[in-house]
C-alpha cells in the first residue's frame, strides 16, 4: 500500500510542475505587424524566465531593414487568460520606446502602446 501511495504521489508531482512549466502560447511565436492596415514587419517573440521579448526579423520597407534585429518588445508579462501587461515597445524608425499591454486570442495579437493619457492600438496577426 505504501508502495502504491508514493507512486500515486510521485506522479501527482511530476504532472503539476510539468503544467507549471507548459509554454505560455505566446512564446515563440512569429507576428506578421500591421501599421495602417499595411503589412509592416515580421516580429518573433521568446520567452525566458516568464519575460517576453519580441525582435523585428524582417521588414518590408528597404528603409526598415536597418532595424533587423532590433528589439521591439521588452519586459512583457504574462498576466493569465491571454493578457500581458508590464512591457514597452519600441518605434524602431523613432527609437522611441512606450508602455505597452497586449491580449492574444487565437492567431490575432492586439498590442496597445501608451504615452501618458493616450494610446495607440495595432493588432497583429500569427503567421
Amino acid at each position: 500500500m505504501k508502495l502504491f501511495t508514493k507512486t500515486t504521489l510521485a506522479v501527482a508531482g511530476i504532472s503539476l510542475a510539468s503544467m507549471a512549466f507548459a509554454a505560455d502560447p505566446l512564446a515563440n511565436t512569429t507576428w506578421q505587424t500591421f501599421d495602417e492596415g499595411q503589412p509592416k514587419g515580421v516580429v518573433k517573440i521568446t520567452e525566458s524566465n516568464g519575460v517576453f521579448t519580441g525582435k523585428l526579423i524582417s521588414t518590408v520597407s528597404e528603409k526598415g531593414k536597418k532595424h533587423v534585429g532590433m528589439t521591439v518588445i521588452s519586459g512583457l508579462k504574462a498576466d493569465g487568460n491571454g493578457k500581458y501587461s508590464g512591457g514597452q515597445i519600441t518605434d524602431p524608425e523613432k527609437n522611441k520606446s512606450y508602455r505597452m499591454t497586449a491580449n492574444l486570442s487565437g492567431d490575432t495579437l492586439d498590442i496597445k502602446g501608451y504615452l501618458g493619457p493616450f494610446s495607440r492600438s495595432q493588432t497583429w496577426k500569427k503567421k
